[in-house]
């Protein structure tokens, strides 16, 4: 299972690197987007279009072109990378890639 998450992971990263992703989120500024760290998250898309990880934390996805496909895997676990923002005292993530994690995974 951890080689599974270790190659989900990078495989993750290697393909966000590659595809030079942009970020489109209509409420999001330049200014806002200076300066932050991209974080990956692991967790699953609840009933409210949020992403809510292993620990219980809630992260308001942002309504980009990324966040939009996400939207469409409610119920899912998925592998998020993305800027992680506050905005009047709640966390929100800019989603700039994802991806499925199988329940069963092949070994």
């Amino acid at each position: 299972m951890k080689k599974t998450m270790y190659v989900a992971v990078s495989t993750l990263i290697t393909v966000f690197l590659m595809s030079g992703a942009a970020l489109s989120a209509s409420d999001t500024t330049a200014k806002d987007m200076k300066g932050l760290i991209i974080t990956v998250i692991m967790g699953t898309i609840n009933n409210s279009n949020e992403l809510v990880d292993i620990d219980g934390q809630t992260f308001h996805v942002a309504d980009n072109e990324e966040g939009k496909k996400l939207f469409s895997h409610t119920g899912h676990k998925v592998l998020v990378s993305g800027n992680v923002i506050e905005r009047e005292g709640k966390k929100q993530i800019i989603v700039l890639a994802y991806k499925l994690i199988p329940e069963h995974p092949d070994y």
